[in-house]
């Protein structure tokens, strides 16, 4: 119905409707005209007409109708895609879109339907011969809604034209023949043409592959054949061109090609590119380096033409050839001198299974010289003793030798260094004297002659001439003799003691003798003690007797004024060293199958290079799955079989064969033996057929159908195969000859017969075989699935649920079983959502059903496949009309809409057109309305709704949002609407939208700060750039008028802060201090840069902070306890600094969880005392390290390293070795000469375990070295009278020696032990020894008077000075933190133990006073901190490890270093002595090693006395406990008073006290008793360095000051001092570092320290000081070998004074410079 409305403008009228009576039908009218009319109820009434046209619109009620129901048509085949089938034509009575006609329908592949004209063309060539009918369905479909449709059924023949050529059942035939055969048939070849008649009539023949006519086929059956014998080696591969033509017209052709493969026969041997072959190789060509490469070549094929290479045993292991490549390399060293050229066979023999073919070609290798011979002396050193009369004739030949040839061994002579007054012929060797002999100092001559080849690089070897002068007498060193041989074993290990020559002065002492090696040490294989003259193995490489059965060695024996020289002949003993050798290290041996036992094989051979029984060598085979087959004869080693050889169950195997020496240990070298069997025919053929074949009907002819292979573990010759037919299935296969595969000739019918037995014959020309082949025909799926109907049409409501079934397909298929199963598949859809079921054809939607107006209709194309192989299909249609429904809501045509409105736009104005769709058709739902749903706060804003003609779409409605009221962007920025658009229809539908309305800004607003103002704290600590505070002003309005930019505007007149323009941040532009002004106000602006802004204060309150860390004044803090002690005994204190006052300089201590001694020591967190927590063994543990820590209260902390070393007691007597000693004075003896000695070992540890012997008694005869138990003479064993006395000398007589053995302490434990000496050749104890007894007893007397009055004059001087030095000592302690400093006995543990700690600046304590008391053993420096005991390889050992734990004294602070530094400049060897002492004495090197056989080495050496430490004593009779070696003393030259007290203890209150104990007794490392006892008594030693001290320094630089002695500082009281000896040690430290002294910076400094050389000793004091530096030169030597040369340790421990060049350090110079030796 359509509501009418009538009335006038003035009123409202009433509202009337037009109804519809009955339906309309378009097709029978079209358009009503109506006349209404309008009349009111007045009087009279009045009234109106209109004339109403009602159209009447059509709907689709009429559905097309084609002009037949069937339609027929032929089509030829092979037209191109496009050609026309047939024009269907369908016409609807409907008007407009429900009666315009398309047409589709048409699923047949190869056609298609034009939806506008009906025109039915093809979309590809049909082919007859595939498929010759088709049958189309075809529909017309109105455009209606929904649209209606119709179908008719269209017939379609394929008419046939001879389009099709031959067809061969492959692209390609490959066929292997075998060569040298006789004509024969190969094949069968087959093609198939789908034509018939004439067409498919066809005939065979080869065009072109065959130039020569080798083959053949027949014309009609196709039967390719050889024509003659095929040669490999000529053609090995043929490719036929076979051509099948049909007999149709025009006539069709296709082409085969088939590949002919002629199989090898072995009927060629391998061929070398020469018969010879010449190469030259140097003799130092390295192992595997390239020779040769030899090639062979073979015409055969595969193994027949492989080859594989080896070489003969006249190659005797020098050479190898890599069996694949030919490549001959060496395998062994070469060496010209023992062989010069090699001459062999290198074999080439073919991979034949059956008849293995070899050739051969000789090499000859010619190895070239290359110098690696140096000459070598006859006689080296050659010593001759020559007359000064016979001067001018030839003095002496020096002839030497080369092995090398040609210019290479030519030698030729000439003096290492000019030589004046000699010459030497150049070709000959012989010298003779240039000037006339026997002048002074000539009464030796040391002539160096070097000889050296003329090679390139030439070689040299010096060799010793030394001429005596026969007038003349020498008084140098000299050894025994000038050569000795000596028996080595070769490989002899690092160590072995070798020869120990002993060159000596004509009164027969060694002292000051040094040895070296001169020559005939090229491989640096051997060393040599330079003191000893030792010869040791250093390195085992070069000892090869085999190599060198005889070397030589020049030893040269010096001193300061003399130079003799000996050769040490070693004559290498051999030891089984050589593995034996085979001559070839791949053996390759062939062999027939089917040999009976123990038939020889092959023959190898080793060699053995050792002698004797190291090098006879016995033969084997290893051990292997294979070896067992095999045997050898141990001795000749010739291999033969042990059991018969089968090639069909071993082709080849490899054995390892060993050759096994008879030395000890036994020693083997092992070969390869490639043992390879050679086929025979001696097996019949197989055929492993299958139980049937199936084939298919519709198999194409030529088809290979099955593939026969017979099986004969023989590897030659090649099978044939043939077939026997039966007469069915005559013509219908065939068989390859060689190939075996079998092929289909003719077609096969399943109906006709379905299985066929043909008959397979296999034959290796020696035995054959047969077999039956079943083959069944099996059917084929030649019938497609057909459905009932070709197109469904169905009718499906939309909103249909899911799963609800629209309609079901049916189709059904002629054939059976699995082919005749049919399938259902959906293929295509318009629309997703619908599936079909495999089984039945159900078709069902899967989701809910939508109508879709752009697609009312969906078309859904279903196939039904049968189960076949290949399956067939057919197609059908099946259209969904969707019935429409009210189910659309009116959608708008953007996401969401956006306008930005300026807040001072007037009311009224239009800011957005809405526009929406509905994608429904009827007219109810498709009209909507809009209205603003939410989000219009105040009412801003209002919607239209109107009608508008849109282009392209007609009348639709619009929604016009309008502006309603003022704007504020300030109050509300934004709008988000929410606009909804409703349709009319039932239910009602409807759809919202989002708008968003911004209101534009402008400029009305000024900043605003977040606080009026700000206050904030900062520490005076901050640096520079401190972020302070982050101002925030805020600017309602928007960017860019709310950009906010900050300055300073006043209160910063100082520049002290900035402020960042855009962040606000407020930071620090220079760093605050508080005590200049505690507090600034800064006033900040923000601006908006357009005029408006504001003003904020701030206030910085500056702050005290803890910016001070604590810190130890040392990294390392050293300290010792004595064993035994009880548990709670003080050890130290430790005590850090902090310069922070109040609650932040309060420090805590604790003892962190790393290192040693945790849970062994515990410390007092306030006062930092650590003391122990239980008793400790020495002999258990010596020493702990731990880390402690100091924390002040801001959470700073600081860490030190706590060294704790255990000292020993003595606890132990020493032991004797031996009760029972008895010695006898050899006739003749020398004063000085040894008659035995005796040996004690003490279990201490340290100093209280190094024993030393002495004589209960004196006596005038003997004497025992302290240190080494060797007891001497005092005098010569004859004495002039005694000849007189009337005794017989064989009378008996025994004088008895008590020896008492105890350690260098005094109240050491002793052991007495007595020896009884023979004396009986000797004047001992005769009355004619009185008068020299007598006169040895007043001189020892006189001595002993002036020594007394000497040391009573030096202790008078020493108390007065001390009385003097007394008086000060305590305040100076107190004063400068250098004195002396102990704990109360109430604090001190038992006994009263003093604790030393340090006592530098920052570190506070209890200070007693600095009188010296009783110093207890446990200091640091008592001896038993050092053990005396362990092998001089352990000493050494130990020191080079303590070397490389101190590398740069890491224990001493930079404040500590700059400390000793100002005392002077170290000895310039950086050791642990560095650390712990500054005393040294000269150690000695000592000749015995029995004082390293103790048990209690221990560790100790890492305690507090070090190597570098170890005790000294001489062995001159003073008997003095010398003290450590360790750093030299101070280098200040004050006026010496050097005072022994009583007691033995040091002075405390001296300067020594006040110089060193302050940094010294910190560390615990000095007993100063020991300090004094030790140094003062080398009085020879002092004398020496202060000749030394006079001497110019050679090393000093032009421009330096003169040396010249120190003045005393001002200020600073003389103190009498010790400077102790350096330490000189004849071998330096490996790895040792020089630690140049720094300038000191705080404290005590020696500022005219920097500006001097060092001085070796100040001779400026009242007695000769005993103290230097060693910073002589060079030329100093011959004085420091005068140095005590005894040492209780024989351990080298420095590099010796005159190797040493001390260089004074410059302040940039690094700390840790390399000590230069």
């Amino acid at each position: 119905m359509n509501p009418v409305t009538f009335g006038t403008p003035d009123c409202i009228g009433s509202v009337s409707s037009l109804s519809i009576l009955k339906a309309l039908d378009r097709e029978e009218q079209e358009v009503f005209n109506l006349t209404v009319v309008a009349e009111d109820h007045g009087s009279p009434p009045l009234s109106t007409h209109q004339l109403l046209c009602v159209q009447v619109i059509d709907v689709n009620d009429e559905a097309p109708t084609f002009q037949w129901a069937e339609f027929e048509s032929q089509v030829m085949e092979n037209r191109g895609p496009g050609t026309t089938v047939l024009t269907v034509s369908a016409s609807d009575r409907d008007q407009g879109s429900n009666g315009h006609v398309t047409y589709g329908g048409v699923t047949e592949e190869g056609f298609v339907i034009n939806p506008v004209t009906g025109v039915i063309t093809t979309t590809r060539e049909l082919d007859r011969e595939v498929q010759d009918r088709y049958t189309l369905t075809v529909y017309a479909r109105d455009g209606g809604l929904p649209a209606l449709f119709a179908k008719a059924v269209v017939r379609v023949e394929v008419t046939d034209e001879n389009d099709n050529a031959p067809v061969f059942g492959k692209p390609w035939y490959s066929l292997e023949v075998p060569e040298n055969q006789a004509a024969v048939e190969l094949c069968f070849l087959k093609a198939t043409d789908p034509d018939s008649g004439p067409s498919g009539t066809l005939q065979y023949r080869i065009r072109a592959g065959d130039p020569e006519g080798m083959f053949r086929i027949h014309a009609g059956s196709g039967a390719l054949s050889t024509s003659q014998p095929l040669d490999r080696e000529a053609t090995e591969r043929y490719s036929l061109e076979v051509v099948a033509v049909d007999t149709g017209s025009p006539a069709l052709s296709t082409t085969v090609t088939v590949e002919v493969n002629v199989m090898d026969i072995n009927d060629n041997s391998p061929v070398f590119g020469s018969s010879s072959y010449s190469v030259d190789v140097p003799e130092d060509a390295t192992h595997g380096a390239s020779v040769l490469q030899v090639t062979a070549t073979d015409a055969d094929d595969a193994l027949n033409g492989r080859l594989l290479y080896f070489l003969s045993a006249d190659a005797h292991g020098a050479f190898a050839v890599d069996e694949h490549s030919g490549l001959i390399t060496t395998s062994a060293p070469l060496d010209r001198e023992k062989r010069p050229s090699y001459t062999f066979l290198v074999i080439a023999v073919d991979l034949s299974p059956a008849a293995p073919r070899n050739s051969s070609a000789q090499v000859s290798v010619t190895v070239l010289d290359v110098n690696d011979n140096a000459p070598f002396f006859l006689q080296d050193p050659l010593v001759v003793e020559v007359s000064s009369a016979h001067a001018q004739r030839v003095l002496a030949t020096m002839k030497a030798e080369d092995r090398d040839f040609g210019a290479n061994g030519s030698v030729f002579y000439r003096f290492a260094m000019p030589v004046r007054g000699f010459g030497i012929n150049s070709l000959t060797g012989e010298i003779q004297a240039t000037e006339p002999l026997g002048g002074p100092g000539q009464a030796q001559t040391t002539l160096i002659v070097e000889a050296m080849d003329q090679g390139n690089p030439a070689q040299s070897t010096q060799g010793v001439v030394v001429i005596y002068v026969r007038e003349l007498e020498y008084s140098g060193i000299r050894f025994s003799r000038n050569a000795r041989d000596v028996s080595l074993q070769e490989n002899a290990v690092p160590g072995t003691a070798v020869a120990r020559p002993q060159a000596q002065f004509p009164d027969g002492s060694r002292q000051g003798i040094s040895y070296s090696l001169f020559s005939g040490n090229r491989r640096r294989m051997f060393s040599i003690s330079s003191s000893t003259g030792e010869i040791l193995v250093e390195s085992p490489l070069g000892l090869d007797f085999e190599d060198s059965p005889r070397l030589r060695l020049v030893v040269k024996a010096e001193t300061v004024t003399s130079t003799t020289f000996m050769a040490v002949n070693l004559i290498l003993q051999d030891i089984n060293d050589n593995l034996p050798r085979f001559q070839l290290q791949n053996y390759v041996a062939y062999m027939r199958e089917a040999q009976g036992y123990e038939t020889p094989i092959i023959q190898v051979m080793a060699e053995d290079m050792d002698q004797g029984q190291n090098g006879q060598v016995t033969y084997s085979i290893q051990s292997s799955t294979m070896s067992g087959l095999f045997k050898i004869d141990p001795v000749s080693g010739s291999i033969s079989t042990a059991a018969i050889m089968d090639r069909e169950i071993w082709t080849q195997t490899k054995l390892v064969i060993t050759a096994t020496d008879r030395g000890s240990p036994r020693l083997a070298g092992s070969a390869t033996l490639t043992v390879i069997i050679v086929d025979q025919n001696d097996n019949s053929p197989t055929i492993p057929l299958p139980a049937e074949i199936r084939i298919p009907e519709n198999t194409l002819i030529g088809t290979e159908v099955t593939l026969v292979t017979g099986n004969d573990v023989d590897s030659s010759p090649e099978l044939s195969y043939s077939l026997s037919l039966e007469p069915s299935a005559a013509g219908r296969f065939s068989i390859h000859r060689y190939g075996g595969g079998v092929s289909l000739t003719g077609p096969l019918d399943f109906e006709e017969k379905t299985w066929y037995t043909v008959t397979v014959r296999a034959t290796d020309s020696k035995h054959h075989t047969e077999a039956n082949v079943t083959i069944r025909v099996e059917d084929v799926n030649d019938n497609a699935p057909a459905f009932t109907q070709d197109l469904y049409q169905v009718t499906l409501p939309e909103h249909t649920p899911p799963g609800s079934p629209v309609v079901t397909v049916t189709a059904t298929d002629r054939d059976s079983g699995a082919n005749g199963k049919v399938t259902y598949r959906l293929m295509s859809s318009t629309q997703e959502g619908f599936l079909v079921d495999p089984d039945n054809g159900t078709l069902s939607i899967s989701q809910r059903a939508e109508f879709d107006p752009e697609r009312p209709s969906v078309n859904i194309v279903i196939e039904a496949r049968d189960g076949g192989e290949p399956a067939l299909s057919s197609l059908t249609t099946v259209q969904v009309q969707i019935a429409d429904v009210n189910d659309n809501a009116p959608v708008f045509h953007q996401s969401d809409y956006r306008a930005t409105v300026a807040e001072d736009t007037i009311a009224g104005a239009t800011i957005l057109t809405l526009e929406a769709f509905d994608s429904d058709l009827a007219r109810e739902n498709c009209g909507f309305d809009f209205a603003i749903a939410n989000g219009n706060e105040g009412i801003a804003f209002q919607i239209e709704s109107s009608v508008r003609f849109l282009e392209g779409r007609g009348f639709q409605t619009v929604g016009t949002l309008l502006l309603a009221e003022g704007l504020d962007f300030e109050t509300t920025p934004l709008y988000n609407l929410t606009v909804v658009v409703s349709d009319r229809g039932v239910p009602q539908k409807s759809s919202s939208v989002a708008v968003v309305i911004t209101v534009g800004d402008v400029n009305d607003n000024p900043p605003v700060f977040s606080r009026a103002e700000y206050a904030v704290s900062l520490s005076e600590g901050a640096a520079a750039g401190t972020e302070i505070i982050r101002f925030t002003a805020t600017d309602q309005d928007s960017a860019p008028n709310a950009e906010v930019q900050y300055t300073i505007s006043s209160g910063d007149d100082m520049e002290l802060f900035t402020v960042d323009q855009w962040t606000g941040a407020l930071r620090l532009k220079q760093t605050l201090d508080r005590e200049h002004k505690a507090t600034h106000i800064v006033v900040v602006q923000a601006s908006d840069g357009q005029g408006h802004f504001a003003l904020a204060p701030v206030t910085v309150e500056v702050k005290d902070v803890n910016d001070n860390r604590p810190f130890f004044p040392v990294e390392i803090l050293t300290a010792s306890i004595r064993e035994n002690q009880p548990a709670n005994s003080a050890v130290t204190v430790l005590h850090a600094i902090d310069h922070d006052t109040g609650a932040f300089g309060l420090l805590k201590y604790h003892i962190v969880r790393s290192g040693t001694g945790k849970e062994s020591f515990v410390v007092d967190p306030n006062t930092g005392e650590i003391r122990a927590k239980t008793s400790f063994d020495f002999e258990k543990t010596n020493s702990f390290n731990f880390m402690a820590v100091a924390v002040d209260a801001g959470n700073h902390s600081a860490t030190v390293t706590v060294q704790v070393f255990v000292t020993g007691e003595d606890e132990y007597d020493p032991l004797f070795a031996s009760s029972d000693l008895a010695f006898e004075v050899p006739e003749d003896a020398k004063k000085g000469q040894s008659i035995g000695q005796v040996q004690a070992h003490d279990e201490d540890g340290g100093v209280d375990g190094i024993v030393l012997y002495s004589l209960s008694t004196d006596s005038p005869y003997f004497e025992v070295n302290r240190t080494t138990g060797v007891i001497s003479l005092k005098m010569d064993g004859s004495g002039r009278s005694g000849g007189g006395s009337g005794r017989g000398k064989r009378e008996a007589r025994i004088m008895s020696l008590d020896v008492a053995a105890h350690s260098p302490l005094d109240a050491s434990r002793t052991a007495t032990t007595q020896v009884a000496v023979d004396v009986s050749s000797t004047s001992f104890g005769l009355a004619s020894d009185v008068n020299v007894l007598l006169i040895s007893i007043i001189a020892v007397s006189l001595a002993v008077i002036i020594l007394l009055v000497v040391m009573a004059v030096v202790v008078f001087l020493v108390k007065s000075r001390r009385k003097k030095t007394g008086q000060n000592t305590e305040s100076q302690a107190v004063a400068a933190g250098t004195a002396l400093q102990k704990m109360d006995d109430s604090k001190s543990g038992v006994g009263g133990e003093r604790i030393y700690h340090q006592a530098l600046p920052g570190y506070t304590g209890d200070q007693g006073g600095a009188g010296g008391g009783s110093y207890t053993r446990g200091g640091s420096l008592d001896p038993s901190h050092s053990s005396g005991r362990g092998s001089a390889e352990a000493a050494e050992d130990d020191e080079i490890r303590m070397i490389n734990e101190y590398p740069r004294v890491a224990s001493i602070t930079s404040s500590m270093q700059e400390h000793i530094s100002a005392r002077g400049p170290d000895s310039g060897i950086q050791q642990d002595a560095d650390q712990l002492s500054d005393i040294s004495c000269e150690p000695a090197a000592l000749e015995g090693s029995t004082w390293f056989k103790g048990k209690k080495l221990g560790g100790s050496l890492s305690g507090t006395l070090l190597s570098g430490q170890l005790p000294v004593y001489r062995d001159d009779g003073g008997g003095g406990y010398l003290g450590t070696g360790g750093r030299g003393g101070l280098n200040i030259s004050l006026p010496k008073d050097y005072g022994f007290p009583e007691d033995g203890k040091p002075s405390v209150g001296g300067s020594l006290t006040a110089i060193v104990a302050s940094d010294e007794e910190l560390r615990g490392s000095y007993n100063w008793d020991y300090l004094l006892n030790w140094c003062p008594q080398f009085q020879p030693l002092a004398n020496v360095f202060t000749e030394i001290a006079r001497l110019k320094d050679e090393t000093a630089h032009p421009g330096q000051n003169p040396r010249q002695p120190f003045q005393p500082k001002p200020k600073i009281d003389p103190k009498p001092r010790i400077d102790p000896p350096p330490l000189i040690t004849s071998v330096a430290h490996p790895g040792a570092m020089s630690v140049p002294p720094k300038v000191p910076v705080i404290g005590r400094t020696f500022p005219h320290l920097a500006s001097l050389r060092r001085s070796p000793i100040s001779h400026e004091g009242s007695i000769s000081s005993a103290a230097m530096s060693p910073s002589f030169s060079p030329s100093l030597s011959p004085l420091a070998a005068r140095s005590p040369a005894v040492s209780p340790f024989g351990v080298n421990q420095g590099p010796s004074a005159s190797m040493i060049s001390t260089r004074e350090p410059s302040i940039e110079q690094s700390p840790d410079r390399e000590m230069r030796i």
